[in-house]
């Protein structure tokens, strides 16, 4: 499927749409569309796995950071999600204060290839 900017803005803000911060303390986050959904990372210096959590609320992604011990504010981030996307199938991991969610499409939304026929 070919995708204008535009478009491709579109699905971004799809899942993007409503992001909201509690805490006062919103995470610095990019998203990137690939052929098979958004990826978004999140800077979360000084958490690991055991202090973040990520749900999946009918169509909302919710990110939590845990306080630990006063040397960490809590935080949380709320994305709602299209009907494109497979909730069932978003993983989530954490390497060097960076966290990773990919969010895949459903196969029926995914991008295919059509073969261009001659005559």
């Amino acid at each position: 499927m070919f995708y204008t900017t535009d478009k491709l803005d579109e699905l971004i803000e799809s899942l993007m749409k409503t992001n909201t911060s509690s805490f006062n303390r919103s995470r610095k986050y990019e998203t990137e569309t690939t052929d098979d959904g958004i990826v978004l990372t999140i800077e979360t210096p000084g958490y690991n796995k055991n202090l973040i959590d990520v749900i999946v609320e009918d169509k909302i992604l919710i990110i939590e950071g845990k306080s630990n011990s006063g040397s960490l504010d809590g935080f949380k981030e709320k994305f709602s999600l299209s009907d494109k996307f497979n909730n069932d199938d978003i993983e989530a991991s954490v390497v060097d204060g960076v966290l990773t969610v990919t969010v895949p499409y459903k196969e029926e939304s995914k991008p295919r290839k059509v073969k261009v026929k001659v005559g």
